[in-house]
């Protein structure tokens, strides 16, 4: 479900923080992406750049200079800033530890006691990561991977002077298992990375790789056993491994056994693997049979490879889906031939650690404090994103609101237009004439009494309205007459405060025509905006 939302509605690339995969080797720097769409992955730039001789020996920086150079040539060319790295397995360490159940949280400084046991490095001088495969009750497997610290900071010195931002250090091995054996693929399987200067055999069990090692046996040894035997040219014993390989039935005779004494080479050291894997149980796990060998890197292509090893081992051997966990072929075709592909697994591997959906997270060697770099870069672009997006609600909203704004101030004004010119037309009713006031109330206070022969003295009525101080307000003015001698007006209004109402009380109390005025004490509960009844006895 994860997966099916996050193509839909694919994370911002600023906020997904979207890496290119770079494979470093000692005669190249591969580099690729792959792109969220809602068609699903598909691949983005991806090439190769070639490294002087010396600059990267057995995975080690030897010439940091040049080798910044090139990294800053590739990052301003192909727009790097976030990048997954593979390391090869020459500087790697990988192992599996049962340890007694315990807290999550004292994991980390179990495995360091424990680290000397396993690698040839002080524990203290040992960047490592883990995960864990297997848990119960009682006990726990973990896989750990560990490299030297002072290798790693030579590869965070050259990124950071190159400007690239390493999300992640991966043993190269988990990275190609992670490409080409299918998701639903639970068992046990033998990768065989045929390179030009070196060969990775890899054995995974659940997709997760328990067990790696490196041949000094690749395309280029095949090339230099055909320039010496046939005294050829670099170029020409190149193009006749590529045109024959292990082609029997090649014009030219001789090529086939040379080229078969190489792989023999080969062929021997995967058997050691294999049964090294299969007499061996310290991995922590059931050693399942191997059922098949999974061919892929850049000499993978050798005509027959396949078949030899197949034949020889008596084991199924097929070349690498590189594209099998990315791509479903029935609906899309990769840009990238199946030949080159071979070639690129390690770096499609690393592509999809940006889009992992299943429970096996990266074992990822960034030390530490680089790890909570990158947590924090998170939230900051988080932050930007959220305050983005609510500032862009806001001026939308401005938009949208501006034109009711707009309308209403323009009715508003040509209400007011309108009034002033009613005003004009008919001054009578703009002037405030007393007599009409006086009048208009006596004709409600008849009403109200049912008595259309009483009239109100027009003085006090007008005493009343005249005698109104600023903060008071009158709401209604009632008449009631209990008797021919007892006539009793009642005030009803709002006060601002207690200081204007008793001001107000003491200037009725002075009036002479009144005979009492009656304030209650309990109008006086309220300090402001005071709702008052007066009762006011006539003469």
């Amino acid at each position: 479900m994860k997966q099916l939302y996050s193509r839909y509605f694919p994370t911002p690339s600023f906020l997904a923080m979207n890496s290119c995969a770079l494979d470093i080797s000692d005669q190249s720097i591969k580099y690729g992406e792959l792109v969220a769409t809602s068609a699903g992955l598909r691949l983005g730039k991806y090439g190769q750049v070639k490294l002087p001789d010396g600059v990267v020996v057995s995975g080690k920086i030897e010439n940091e200079i040049e080798f910044v150079r090139i990294l800053k040539d590739l990052a301003h060319r192909e727009h790097i800033h976030f990048a997954r790295v593979a390391l090869q397995e020459e500087q790697m360490y990988l192992f599996t530890l049962t340890l007694p159940s315990m807290s999550h949280k004292n994991l980390r400084e179990t495995i360091l006691l424990q680290l000397e046991e396993h690698i040839p490095l002080p524990a203290l001088d040992t960047i490592f990561d883990y995960n864990i495969v297997e848990e119960n009750k009682d006990s726990l497997l973990v896989e750990v991977v560990a490299i030297a610290a002072a290798t790693m900071e030579s590869y965070l010195s050259v990124f950071e002077k190159s400007g690239i931002v390493p999300l992640s250090f991966e043993l190269e091995a988990q990275a190609i298992a992670r490409a080409v054996i299918p998701a639903e693929d639970k068992g046990a399987v033998m990768i065989v990375d045929f390179g030009e200067t070196r060969t990775g055999v890899s054995i995974a069990h659940d997709r997760r790789v328990f067990f790696t090692t490196t041949l000094d046996i690749g395309g280029l040894t095949l090339t230099n056993m055909l320039i010496k035997n046939f005294s050829l040219t670099f170029e020409k014993a190149e193009e006749m491994k590529r045109s024959y390989g292990l082609d029997s039935t090649s014009n030219i005779d001789e090529i086939f056994p040379v080229i078969l004494n190489g792989i023999s080479v080969l062929r021997d050291e995967l058997n050691k693997q294999y049964v090294y894997w299969k007499t061996h149980d310290e991995y922590g796990i059931k050693h399942e049979q191997i059922d098949k060998i999974i061919l892929c890197g850049g000499a993978a292509n050798l005509i027959g490879l396949a078949d030899y090893l197949q034949a020889s081992m008596n084991m199924k051997v097929v070349h690498a889906n590189a594209w099998v966990n990315i791509y479903d072929m029935k609906t899309s075709i990769p840009d990238m031939s199946f030949q080159e592909s071979l070639g690129y697994a390690t770096i499609l591997g690393l592509t999809l650690g940006d889009y992992v959906y299943e429970a096996q997270s990266v074992i990822n060697v960034l030390p530490k404090p680089k790890k909570k770099a990158l947590y924090w870069e998170y939230w900051k672009r988080y932050a930007t994103v959220a305050l983005s997006f609510f500032a862009l609600a806001g001026v939308l909203a401005t938009v949208l609101t501006s034109p009711s704004y707009f309308f209403s101030e323009s009715k508003y004004e040509l209400a007011e237009d309108r009034l002033e010119a009613f005003n004009v037309a008919n001054p009578e009713i703009a002037t405030q004439n007393l007599d009409s006031a006086i009048n208009d109330i006596n004709s409600k206070l008849i009403l109200l009494s049912g008595k259309s022969s009483t009239e109100i003295s027009d003085s006090v009525l007008g005493s009343i309205l005249s005698m109104r101080p600023k903060g008071i307000i009158y709401n209604q003015i009632l008449y009631n007459e209990k008797s021919s001698d007892v006539r009793v007006l009642e005030l009803h209004g709002v006060a601002t405060d207690r200081t204007v109402l008793r001001n107000f009380k003491s200037a009725l109390d002075s009036n002479p025509l009144f005979a009492k005025v009656d304030l209650p004490i309990s109008n006086f509960i309220e300090r402001s905006n005071i709702n008052f009844t007066v009762s006011i006895t006539m003469k």
